[in-house]
């Protein structure tokens, strides 16, 4: 008798709810996809929090679909994602560059938290420095994810970052056939926050995250999952307007600070949870001339799916272990380089405050 083998698990801890897609290990289908909403907050500026009632409602949904020992692999909340070059010495021969940066790390290498979990590459070299590309994440909030996936009898498989996830859609799919010199945004726009990077030739240049108390206090999350927005229509259009407002000098911030004026973002593509996408692209569209596309997904999926499918898109690198990785299964590759960063397919980390390789 053959066994069934365990499905794969995808979340994503938002403020209120937990979703979740179960894909078929094999098979790359999708068995289920739903999510769990709490009365309370479980998330708060990017971190856990109710870890008890968390633990308690993802043991029993475990427990009742018999997915235990299953792995799951997670979005982590884009709050704490840091992603920088660094030079060092170019004499560093590739197994000293790990001992290197844990040496450096919070010296003469700053990064805006203590005890980070580091991933990097080699982007570039010359003849006194080489250049690498960091993506790091505070390694307490990774380890409480740790915790409660396995205290929950999960595997936990890999941690990613959301607009990598998105953008793994448009870039498998061929969405987006971008010219060298186009610049790519990926807009997460979802009730309480944003989230933007901007990608050329395949690489993140920049991102930003931003979540607003402002507008925590005038959305309700109902049982069913669905956002109501708690003042009025005219509210929130000069809300809408507020944020466009942000957007459009973000914009010119990218294009002439980030760009030195050479280069701007010629794409948009729409994404995330906000309950009138439609009606965000259309006010979009009014205000910029670049084209504004939303992400095409499969017909099972809607927009808010959107993070969670990409996750599902990952292939991990065999021998890939519980966040972290060996050289051989870095959990990061790369198309090109531009401009010191590098097209990331999801941060992998390793013990509390070490770099990972």
């Amino acid at each position: 008798m053959l066994f069934k083998a365990k499905p794969h698990l995808f979340m994503q801890f938002l403020e209120r709810s937990i979703k979740y897609l179960v894909m078929d290990s094999q098979r790359k289908t999708l068995i289920e996809k739903d999510e769990l909403v709490f009365d309370t907050a479980i998330v708060q500026e990017g971190r856990l929090t109710n870890v008890p009632l968390l633990q308690a409602r993802i043991d029993a949904l475990i427990k009742e679909k018999k997915w235990k020992n299953a792995k799951v692999s997670i979005v982590l909340p884009d709050d704490f994602v840091t992603i920088r070059e660094e030079d060092i010495p170019v004499q560093l021969a590739s197994n000293e560059i790990k001992d290197y940066l844990n040496l450096h790390i919070n010296q003469s290498i700053r990064l805006p938290f203590d005890h980070p979990k580091v991933d990097y590459e080699v982007i570039r070299r010359n003849e006194t420095t080489q250049t690498l590309f960091l993506a790091a994440y505070p390694g307490d909030q990774v380890r409480h994810y740790l915790d409660l996936l396995e205290g929950v009898s999960l595997k936990p498989e890999v941690a990613d970052i959301s607009s990598l996830c998105v953008y793994r859609i448009l870039d498998q799919q061929t969405q987006i056939k971008a010219k060298e010199e186009d610049h790519v945004m990926v807009l997460q726009w979802n009730p309480v926050d944003t989230s933007i990077t901007v990608f050329n030739k395949g690489i993140p240049q920049f991102n930003r995250h931003t979540r607003s108390q402002r507008l925590m206090e005038s959305w309700n999350l109902t049982r069913e999952g669905k956002w109501e927005w708690k003042s009025t229509d005219e509210e929130l259009t000069d809300n809408l307007e507020d944020q466009l407002n942000g957007l459009e000098r973000f914009m010119d911030f990218y294009r002439y600070s980030v760009m030195d004026g050479k280069d701007s973002v010629s794409a948009i593509v729409l994404s995330g949870y906000f309950p009138d996408l439609d009606r965000l692209k259309r006010l979009l569209d009014e205000r910029f001339t670049v084209k504004i596309s939303l992400v095409d997904l499969p017909s099972q999926f809607v927009q808010a799916d959107s993070v969670l499918y990409g996750l599902s898109l990952k292939e991990p690198k065999s021998g890939q272990s519980l966040f972290g990785a060996s050289k051989e299964s870095l959990g990061t590759k790369h198309k090109k380089v531009g401009r010191g960063f590098r097209k990331v397919e999801n941060l992998t980390v390793e013990d509390e405050g070490e770099v990972a390789k």
